[in-house]
């Protein structure tokens, strides 16, 4: 031991640890398995006809889902949540998951031949008086006694996601939905949204924006009562390790590129202008006396616009039913001792 301490270090050792005490080193780059959004300043210009490349997601499993309709117009493609059951928090959410599966597969079954729909499992903590204003009283778990109501917590199981169908509107995809889960309040479906950029680049709202909030790991509990927020916080935390993310997707249907479906152009238009309408009619309160007029005279002109044959048939005549209309409108509108008289009335007086 004494030869060992008394051993002078070679030179080559010195000049290495000399090297290795004033030798900068430089600091490691941290990698991050998630990738910068891009800042985009605007929506236009990608996302067009389906196509998901070049654009940043906060979730790849929203980006799959988005990739899985790629091709479907907007118009095509309705946002949609569905309450399936209430869950006991000492429950277990496969059990839950599975049951959901099998009555989404039921109810989509009867969706167009070509659709595919993508989405995800989710809960949100609520009390008994609220889930049994919303799930049907045959469909109410054991433990949602009439005793226990209305304080007790309970978990709602519930799916958001977007079908895409090639053929049925919004309101016959409601339909359909609501028949398969009868309720109040318990089904939502919505149109696609015009997207938002944000100052940070974040894409908000449109089908990317519901897929990124679809794929959230949100903790939803409201309750003013601090009891009942501490049991919520409790009871979710052991649901939430019954399951995992694994568990809570779901998807039906295969890719246009896989099922080689034919989106329709024709049926695009003719369900743009049904949600034109739908816009109209519920603003209709907003709009003055002649803008509600001529709403409903355009509308019923539609059955003539949808067929071209009948349209080149009538043309003429039809050509002149419209500018007779709009000169009407025009002489109303201009006419002082028209003030106050309403359309109907005024055409009247003409005619007499």
């Amino acid at each position: 031991m004494a030869k060992v301490l008394t051993t002078q270090a070679s030179p080559t050792s010195a000049l290495s640890t000399a090297n290795l005490n004033t030798k900068p080193i430089a600091p490691r780059k941290r990698k991050t398995s998630k990738s910068r959004r891009k800042d985009f300043q605007t929506p236009e210009g990608f996302n067009q006809f389906g196509a998901v490349r070049g654009r940043s997601y906060s979730s790849r499993r929203a980006e799959c889902m988005e990739a899985k309709q790629a091709g479907f117009p907007d118009a095509m493609r309705h946002p949609t949540t569905i309450d399936l059951c209430a869950v006991p928090l000492d429950g277990d959410l496969v059990e839950a998951s599975n049951n959901g599966r099998r009555l989404l597969r039921e109810a989509f079954s009867q969706l167009t031949p070509g659709h595919q729909t993508s989405g995800q499992f989710s809960i949100v903590i609520k009390s008994a008086k609220e889930i049994a204003e919303v799930l049907p009283v045959s469909e109410l778990p054991a433990c949602l006694a009439s005793e226990h109501r209305p304080d007790e917590l309970c978990a709602m199981f519930h799916w958001h996601g977007i079908i895409a169908d090639p053929g049925l509107s919004k309101q016959q995809v409601r339909r359909l939905i609501w028949d398969a889960f009868p309720g109040c309040r318990r089904v939502c479906v919505r149109k696609v949204q015009p997207e938002r950029i944000d100052e940070k680049g974040f894409v908000t709202h449109g089908a990317q924006g519901y897929f990124e909030y679809a794929c959230l790991d949100k903790t939803e509990i409201n309750f003013t009562d601090l009891q009942q927020v501490k049991d919520a916080v409790v009871g979710y935390a052991l649901l939430g390790a019954t399951w995992t993310k694994r568990n809570r997707n779901f998807s039906m249907g295969a890719p246009l590129h896989v099922s080689r479906v034919t989106i329709d152009p024709d049926r695009v238009a003719e369900l743009e202008l049904m949600e034109r309408l739908d816009a109209i009619k519920s603003k209709w309160n907003d709009l003055c006396y002649a803008e509600q007029f001529i709403h409903s005279w355009m509308s019923g002109g539609v059955s003539v616009i949808r067929k071209p044959k009948t349209w080149l048939k009538w043309r003429d005549s039809a050509k002149e039913r419209f500018s007779e209309f709009f000169n009407s409108v025009k002489n109303w509108s201009t006419d002082p001792e028209a003030e106050g008289t309403c359309f109907i009335g005024f055409i009247s007086a003409s005619l007499e």
